[in-house]
């Protein structure tokens, strides 16, 4: 009797050390399935680029299209990422800041302030929290490749009839600040340089909402911060000190510019 009940308890044992196994090595097996990299050909064939083609591509283009550049209702999802990846390097950050511009357009949060004078702020639209998710994730996954260059000819800085642009005192108090600010920077974390890329950004977005600019002084105006764009993109990112600096170098030189277009009333 004792033989029996010693042989059922072992039996039992097993029987549920063997479950718990099977179950953990589900899990595993789950957990690994659902976080396996996803190649760019598969992204095309998944829920999320089919939400993106049909919710989002009907005002964004996958990226500028030379051919329709007077279509354009909204920056092309290219310059959407352009924008957003550099501040949100992390996945989960950058889904997150995604679902927030979409669920609550704002010009104080926005990373594209050039795109919103042109184009206005996005109409608030209601998407499942599910799906958006899935629109943002595709959008951090996707390889967009690169953008055309269709731009460069209308980009350049150019006087007003021979004279200076006059922009407001406020405006070019901004710049000094921002230049002075750049010429006094010095700091050996790299954490610093990006925080400056922020800062510098954060002056090129006030100048760029201001809506007492418009025609040409405004073009003006956006061609200056679009030829600084790309350092600040690059110092916001940045992960080698060196390179850092040589970015915020490169950044002092092309401020000085601005003197040579604008004045100040």
């Amino acid at each position: 009797m004792k033989n029996i009940l010693f042989n059922l308890i072992v039996i039992t044992f097993l029987s549920v050390l063997f479950t718990s196994c099977n179950n953990k090595t589900s899990k595993s097996k789950t957990t690994n399935i659902e976080n396996k990299s996803i190649t760019q050909a598969e992204i095309y064939n998944t829920k999320g680029y089919e939400l993106l083609k049909s919710k989002c591509y009907i005002c964004h283009f996958e990226k500028p299209d030379p051919s329709k550049m007077n279509q354009m209702i909204a920056p092309p999802m290219l310059r959407v990422k352009e924008h957003y990846f550099p501040n949100y390097p992390n996945k989960e950050d950058f889904i997150n800041a995604v679902m927030a511009i979409v669920k609550n357009p704002s010009e104080e949060k926005t990373l594209m302030p050039g795109a919103v004078k042109k184009f206005n702020l996005m109409p608030k639209v209601i998407y499942e929290d599910e799906d958006l998710r899935l629109i943002a994730e595709t959008i951090y996954n996707l390889e967009f490749g690169t953008a055309p260059k269709v731009r460069m000819q209308t980009m350049e800085l150019s006087l007003n009839n021979g004279e200076k642009w006059v922009v407001k005192p406020e405006t070019y108090k901004i710049i000094q600040e921002v230049g002075t600010k750049i010429s006094n920077f010095n700091a050996d974390s790299v954490a610093e340089y990006n925080q400056l890329g922020k800062d510098v950004f954060d002056k090129a977005k006030f100048v760029l909402m201001d809506d007492s600019y418009s025609g040409e002084l405004f073009n003006q105006l956006h061609n200056f911060f679009y030829g600084i764009e790309g350092e600040m993109h690059l110092l916001i990112a940045e992960k080698d000190i060196k390179k850092a600096k040589q970015t915020t170098e490169n950044l002092k030189i092309k401020l000085n510019d601005f003197y040579l277009i604008f004045k100040v009333k």
